[in-house]
């Protein structure tokens, strides 16, 4: 299997000869010189933060992902088309399929995550707008080849089994769930959760749409809810901590479409997530079990 492009995507000058002429495009300057902050390396995916200096004097800022597979292409199409749609997500620069390269505007801005973490009004407001943000997305026609559906979480059930035995019973339990369960084939984020949204001239963009593709609504929703849950647990030692946020995510996207039903079996498969990632992570113990036990308890309400 391929490997992100490390050496070009750490050295600024072999950054700028490709982009530059984008960036100038884009920002209205030609770029000068960047510096690079590497923020995430895996052996999939690369990300990085170039902050450039531009011939006029001013800064400006872009962010690059760099993969070992051809994703990014993907990714690119569909920024290209929730855009067009007019739902808030990273302003799309460019792909250059030679290196993997997909190039995007630094979003500025703060995260929910902050938000909460501070009772910061706003915080309401962009767990509303993320809802509404989520209820648009399940409703468009994003075009997208990757499958989320109840196959792919079976495969990811069966990885997960090896974290621990306690996993293990949770995962064989969720999977024997999802067995004849339906593929709804909507658009989903897959991913969707605070880290993942930031609070945008007083509304909610939200980024990384590396693992979307066509699921259920279904799961998003429990996913953003689960992560608010542990999120409360972990800062304020109290899983209701943002329970207000956690229903102004509901009324946000209940006032735009349907809400697509809680279901257990893809909270289980939520928590199960959760679970072995705090695992991995040197989570508390606290928090881990926490995590379990919400799992076990959404399936059985399945």
């Amino acid at each position: 299997m391929s490997a992100p492009e490390r050496t070009i995507a750490v050295d600024s000058a072999a950054v700028l000869a490709m982009t530059s002429d984008v960036i100038a495009r884009y920002s209205g300057s030609a770029p000068v010189s960047a510096t690079v902050q590497v923020l995430k390396d895996l052996p999939l995916r690369l990300v990085a933060r170039y902050d450039l200096a531009l011939a006029d004097g001013t800064t400006a800022w872009v962010a690059g992902k760099w993969y070992a597979i051809d994703r990014g292409a993907v990714v690119a199409s569909e920024l290209e088309y929730l855009a067009g749609i007019g739902l808030a997500v990273a302003p799309l620069l460019g792909y250059w399929p030679a290196v993997r390269l997909l190039l995007t505007a630094w979003v500025p801005g703060r995260r929910l995550t902050e938000l909460l973490a501070e009772r910061a009004d706003t915080a309401i407001a962009v767990a509303r707008a993320a809802g509404r943000w989520a209820a648009r997305l399940h409703g468009s026609d994003m075009p997208t080849p990757r499958s989320c559906g109840p196959a792919k979480q079976r495969a990811s059930l069966a990885k997960w089994r090896d974290t621990s035995a306690e996993v293990a019973d949770l995962a064989d339990r969720v999977a024997r769930a999802l067995v004849g369960y339906e593929d709804r084939g909507r658009p989903v984020h897959y991913d969707h959760y605070h880290q993942q949204v930031v609070e945008s001239h007083g509304s909610a963009l939200v980024l990384d749409l590396d693992e979307a593709g066509r699921g259920d609504p279904a799961f998003d929703v429990a996913h953003f809810l689960a992560h608010l849950e542990l999120l409360g647990l972990q800062h304020h030692g109290d899983p209701a901590a943002y329970h207000d946020a956690a229903a102004q995510y509901r009324a946000g996207y209940a006032e735009t479409a349907p809400w697509p039903g809680d279901e257990g079996v893809l909270a289980a498969f939520a928590w199960c997530k959760l679970a072995q990632r705090l695992i991995h992570r040197n989570a508390p113990a606290r928090d881990i079990d926490y995590a379990l036990a919400a799992g076990r308890r959404a399936l059985s309400s399945a």
